[in-house]
């Protein structure tokens, strides 16, 4: 049991790096689209921005993060990428609502009043993206 605890532990920590290399991959991509191609059209820029992201986090977290669930998956592999998206997609929901939610309702005089919603908005996503994936994408 206690092994079990600490690969979850070692995986979350996997997960979270991924997750702040993957946060750069979406913005890079952003900043490039803005700045060449789709400079007005900021909205397209976000979409492709966010797909490139969560297709940077599948291949990531499945080979290095959940490696031995991923190889131990005997049904259609395929199916776990279609898992993955739909997790991304409540994780972004989630963040997005927690956002809203924590800008409207906490009142803090701090130096950048979206700095903490930010922070709840992010933390909130990475615990849902990782247990929708450790439970749902890539159980065996």
């Amino acid at each position: 049991m206690e092994s079990q605890k600490s690969e979850g532990i070692v995986q979350f920590i996997k997960f979270t790096v991924v997750g702040v290399t993957n946060t750069l991959v979406d913005w890079v991509v952003f900043y490039l689209l803005i700045n060449s191609m789709l400079s007005d059209q900021h909205s397209l820029a976000k979409v492709i921005s966010f797909a490139v992201a969560v297709l940077n986090s599948y291949l990531w977290n499945t080979v290095w993060t959940f490696r031995k669930e991923y190889q131990a998956i005997s049904a259609n592999k395929s199916a776990v990428f279609v898992k993955f998206a739909v997790i991304s997609l409540i994780g972004w929901g989630v963040n997005v609502y927690v956002f809203n939610l924590a800008s409207s309702q906490l009142t803090l005089q701090i130096i950048n009043k979206d700095l903490l919603p930010l922070v709840l908005a992010s933390g909130s996503a990475v615990v849902v993206n990782f247990f929708g994936n450790k439970l749902w994408t890539y159980k065996q």
